[in-house]
């Protein structure tokens, strides 16, 4: 549908994937990439390589350098993901002010269509998808991923209204499958499990396969209706069942034991938390942060009106993909 595609976050397991898949389908593609970058496996492909940062206006020069800027769509895959309840300025920096760069350059140059890789969890809970009211507020969301990534979709919201920015986004639950390294959220989560034995925390979460982020993110820019928003929802499991299946995927021997009640109690939260401070042991509630951040959010998924035939990947699959693959 474009003569080119401009992709960020290419070395990241979702943009990986999307620049394969549009090389795949015969599409000109251009990445992003930051300098010093091994680009042999792009190079090989034949995809061009641009080397900047999104962070930095001036050093995107040449990626948005294209002949046909409004025959050319650039897909946003380009963030940082931390479970920890702790401020992340660098997070905040690429997912909210590297955003804000990249909408502000796409319209600047032109750009036919930005294809934006957001979050579920950045959506106000009392956003409407089937009325088509979309709403995003960072005070109004829990974690400090989900509120960089509020602050990245309510400024593109306000670009498609004021400046008539050409742009959609796809809002999934929290991506796990192949291409996650050990140093990811999902690859912390699995060592605190399997190589430290560390006690779980009540809760759960809906969990969607990069695989399928990334089909979806083709999808909605080929297709997407303007200013939409689609939510690609997976299955959502207890923390109980996920390390199960992470056990028997694995063969740990293992128990999935959780951490007591009384220790997640507000009344002895300080006293815990100094606990582990002091003992220099990894705290349950920050390796498994994850599961108490949004613990009962059931999300409808739009994503069928793309894709009519989707068949969501199961989370024991994207498991095992995720624990094959580090």
């Amino acid at each position: 549908m474009y003569l080119k595609y401009l992709v960020t976050g290419a070395t990241g397991p979702v943009g990986r994937l999307v620049t394969d898949l549009l090389v795949e389908n015969g599409n000109s593609v251009r990445v992003l990439v930051p300098a010093g970058t091994d680009t042999t496996d792009f190079e090989n492909k034949g995809v061009e390589v641009s080397e900047g940062l999104i962070t930095d206006k001036d050093s995107m020069k040449d990626f948005f350098n294209v002949d046909d800027p409004r025959h050319s769509c650039l897909i946003h895959t380009e963030e940082i993901c931390s479970i920890s309840e702790k401020v992340n300025m660098e997070m905040r920096r690429v997912n909210f002010t590297g955003t804000q760069n990249i909408v502000d350059t796409c319209l600047k140059t032109k750009i036919g269509r930005l294809v934006f890789l957001g979050s579920a969890y950045a959506l106000n809970p009392g956003s409407s998808l089937e009325n088509s009211v979309i709403h995003f507020d960072r005070r109004a969301v829990e974690g400090e991923y989900a509120k960089t990534k509020a602050e990245a979709g309510e400024y593109i919201i306000e670009k498609m209204s004021l400046n008539k920015l050409n742009a959609v986004m796809l809002l999934p639950t929290f991506i796990i499958g192949p291409g996650f390294k050990e140093d990811s959220p999902i690859g912390q989560i699995l060592k605190g499990y399997l190589e430290k034995g560390i006690a779980t925390v009540d809760g759960g979460h809906a969990f969607v396969d990069v695989r399928d982020v990334a089909m979806a993110l083709l999808a909605i820019s080929e297709n997407g209706q303007i200013g939409a928003s689609y939510v690609l929802n997976g299955e959502y499991k207890s923390t109980e069942e996920f390390f199960q299946s992470v056990k028997e995927i694995s063969g740990s021997t293992v128990d999935v034991k959780k951490m007591p009640k009384w220790m997640m109690g507000k009344s002895m939260g300080k006293f815990v938390d100094t606990y582990y401070r002091v003992t220099k042991k990894d705290n349950p509630k920050e390796v498994y942060a994850l599961f108490r951040n949004n613990p009962n959010a059931n999300f409808s998924s739009n994503m069928e009106e793309m894709i009519p035939d989707l068949q969501i990947t199961s989370v024991y699959d994207s498991l095992a993909a995720t624990l094959n693959d580090q």
